[in-house]
């Protein structure tokens, strides 16, 4: 009997899978559309910029797996200054309405629209503008100028990989605009009030909020200005009376949101929570903050390491100061310091400075100094400095170009280099932040770009992180100054209050390009433009109005004149 043969059919190899290569960057940037002529306006117009400074550009190309497809992804960082044109009237005030690159609409101040990544500073060019920040890291600030008398945009870090090289942007600017905000209610599924901060996912453009009296978990749309789901919160290990207004946060990274709820009486406590956004489920609950019964959160902040998350927070009554790591399923308490954490004083603020792949530093205002502390992945505590001392207690602080920005209980503002703890500029602020209870959220729930926003019930006030400054805008006194998280990039503020709906204020480009005066117009043309003095300028009997004028003023006012008022049958008299 022979023997059978078995045969092995073998498999075929799976194909490698083909990456396309990465096309061609052109870091060669385009030249003025206007040659070496920098254009005059006045009203409104809408003109393409010269890049006039630009830092290296950095392009980086980073590959991942997607199940059996290798993801290439490259980006190239823009940083640069560009240049739109002089403004014809000087110290004048003027504003960005749209932004265009390449033709894309990539931010309208119109509607808050602002393309993702996008960062960049305004300058119109008036005698106390400073120094850009951008430039002062990239040449040195003795290398730096502060450019003033011009339109002018710093973009930075942002990816233009997409155009194929530098683009040509356009600006649409507007002068002596009244600052505008528009204040508009979200519309909701159930009556009662969002009693939380807003917890925000900036990539969704949406928001979350807890009603403690109805225990529902929401979900809001910013742009849409609509209640996108409202679920009960289920699966509580414990009988919170409720979550703390203040806490609210939420990590796209995890999909989670992380709260502490409060438990009353002789055994209670405060605990930090996780729940799952979608089905307002608790997925972990974590040991008490504080080790005296009744206490409740006087501040906190929550960063990523990694993929681990590390919370701080401090207890009002008396000062506990407890750290606690979390991941996606976990959460943990590492550490709790004594009373008024440990003598240095109750703990007002922390915030998040540098974070590197194992450890971050978190900054504390505690007594009347500001504490430098470094925390791991796993909560421990590495480092912990006495930074530097104040006359007047530190309550607020925010980290900002590697400095920490400090908010004192005397209303000033105090600049301190983060390495050294030299006190680089004090300024005077027209409000004061509160210590305890206080409207404005957290450092971290905060998204700023180079402003802090804070709100009473007759002001806004926008102070400016490199100079100390602030602008204020008045708002209407019916308006609540509640609870509110500000997003620097869109300038977009969500209040949420335990009366009325939430509101949504958006700060948007001023004007809307309303006709002017051509009269004001020839009058400024030959004032500014062409030094003569105001009274022998005189304008009659001129109704009709513009929008705007782009000029070249090299060929002289006077026939820039006559060609504006010929089509107009104006006649022009000289003696």
């Amino acid at each position: 009997m022979g023997i059978r043969p078995h045969w092995i059919q073998q498999q075929p190899t799976a194909p490698t899978p083909t990456v396309a290569d990465v096309p061609d960057f052109q870091i060669t940037l385009p030249t003025s559309a206007y040659g070496q002529t920098i254009p005059v306006i006045w009203g409104l117009a809408r003109l393409p910029a010269a890049y006039i400074w630009c830092a290296p550009i950095l392009t980086v190309t980073s590959t991942h797996q997607e199940f059996w497809d290798t993801v290439t992804t490259t980006t190239s960082s823009l940083t640069a200054r560009l240049r739109f044109a002089r403004p014809l009237v000087p110290n004048s005030t003027w504003s960005l309405r749209k932004l265009y690159a390449a033709g894309k609409l990539i931010y309208d101040g119109t509607n808050g629209y602002r393309a993702k990544g996008l960062k960049f500073r305004f300058y119109d060019g008036r005698s106390t503008q400073g120094r850009d920040s951008a430039m002062v890291r990239e040449e040195g600030e003795t290398n730096v100028s502060a450019h003033r008398g011009y339109i002018d945009i710093v973009v930075e870090n942002y990816d233009v990989f997409g155009f194929g090289s530098p683009p040509v942007f356009e600006a649409e600017v507007i002068q002596d605009g009244s600052d505008a905000v528009s204040v508009d209610s979200f519309q909701t599924f159930v009556s009662d009030a969002v009693e939380t901060v807003a917890a925000i996912d900036v990539e969704t453009d949406t928001w979350y909020g807890i009603s403690n009296s109805a225990g529902l978990l929401r979900r809001f749309s910013t742009p849409l200005l609509r209640e996108i789901y409202s679920i009960p919160i289920n699966g509580l290990g414990r009988a919170y009376f409720g979550i703390d207004e203040t806490v609210l946060r939420y990590f796209p990274e995890l999909d989670r949101l992380l709260a502490v709820g409060g438990v009353p009486g002789p055994v209670g406590g405060i605990y930090p929570l996780l729940l799952d956004p979608v089905s307002g489920t608790s997925i972990a609950e974590a040991a008490d903050s504080a080790g005296d019964p009744g206490q409740s959160v006087n501040a906190a902040c929550a960063l990523l390491i990694g993929n681990n998350g590390v919370m701080a927070m401090s207890s009002f009554h008396l000062g506990y100061m407890s750290l606690y790591i979390f991941t996606s399923t976990t959460i943990s308490q590492v550490s709790i310091s004594g009373t008024n954490w440990g003598g240095r004083g109750r703990p007002e603020c922390f915030t998040p400075g540098a974070i590197r792949d194992d450890d971050a530093d978190i900054w504390v205002c505690a007594g009347n100094s500001l504490w430098k502390m470094t925390v791991t992945a796993t909560g421990l505590t590495t480092l912990l400095t006495e930074h530097v001392t104040f006359a007047d207690a530190p309550i607020y602080a925010v980290w900002h170009d590697d400095d920490v920005i400090v908010w004192t209980d005397n209303a000033e503002v105090i600049r301190v280099d983060g390495t050294t703890g030299t006190v680089v500029w004090t300024k005077t602020v027209p409000y004061q932040i509160p210590t305890g209870s206080r409207s404005i959220a957290s450092p971290d729930q905060n998204r700023l770009d180079d402003e802090l926003y804070i709100q009473s019930t007759t002001e806004y006030y926008f102070t400016n992180l490199d100079t100390g400054l602030t602008r204020t805008i008045a708002k209407a006194l019916e308006i609540s100054s509640f609870r509110h998280v500000y997003d620097g990039l869109s300038e977009t503020v969500i209040t949420t209050d335990n009366v009325v709906a939430p509101l949504r204020r958006r700060f948007n480009a001023p004007g809307d390009g309303t006709l002017r005066n051509l009269a004001d117009f020839l009058s400024d043309l030959m004032v500014y433009g062409g030094g003569f003095d105001p009274s022998e300028i005189l304008t009659l009997n001129i109704d009709d109005q513009i929008q705007g004028a782009v000029i070249d003023v090299s060929g002289g006012v006077r026939d820039i004149a006559r060609s504006i008022c010929e089509p107009y049958s104006i006649a022009i008299f000289e003696r």
